[in-house]
């Protein structure tokens, strides 16, 4: 296993302006997937996001309520997908491509989604990211119906699983609002400082 994490100051990624989403989940995956290269026809990719790019949505929203010129590129960029498929090209990767919405626990939600993956024998190995944003007034509103809590400052973290790992289980003290530092990412970012041998 391999983890590795990137904040807002993540270099930009050619397609992808106005938001620090895209260019986060892609240096966390570069990380990983240049630290161990493996076969792309035989690894998945899965992504969790309560918010998902808020930040280009609204952006997006704010233009058309406005009456301006819509932009394309910012409805590409809003799906959580269009990072992962910049990714696959880049590095050969056909397995299955996955976004999840989770609220509470996307730690064990990416887990229990590698479990099953890696149940099909065409598959060595699974990267999980999670990946959110600060957010907006919009989210803000948002995480309070929720009960939860965006991280302080932007984050997102990839862990690559291959076959053969142990599945490892996320922290059982997570509470069931996460807040603080960060977020609904808490969970795996502790999962992740634990692969590396550090503390969050």
């Amino acid at each position: 296993m391999i983890a590795a994490m990137s904040g807002p100051s993540a270099p930009p990624v050619a397609g992808f302006v106005e938001s620090a989403f895209n260019p986060m989940v892609y240096q966390a995956v570069e990380r990983c997937l240049t630290a161990r290269p493996g076969d792309g026809s035989r690894t998945a990719m899965v992504l969790a996001s309560t918010m998902g790019d808020a930040a280009t949505l609204d952006l997006g929203s704010r233009l058309l309520v406005a009456g301006q010129v819509h932009n394309p590129l910012l409805f590409m960029q809003s799906t959580a997908n269009a990072v992962l498929g910049q990714l696959s090209r880049e590095f050969a990767i056909t397995g299955p491509l996955l976004c999840l919405s989770t609220v509470a626990d996307p730690a064990g939600e990416l887990l229990a989604a590698a479990e099953l993956l890696l149940e099909d024998g065409e598959l060595d190995r699974v990267v999980l990211i999670g990946v959110e944003l600060t957010g907006s007034e919009r989210t803000t509103a948002a995480y309070r119906e929720l009960r939860t809590g965006p991280p302080a400052a932007d984050l997102a973290v990839a862990i690559v699983l291959d076959r053969g790992d142990p599945v490892p289980r996320p922290p059982s003290d997570i509470p069931p609002a996460p807040s603080g530092e960060y977020g609904t990412l808490r969970g795996l970012v502790e999962l992740a400082a634990r692969i590396q041998g550090t503390t969050p």
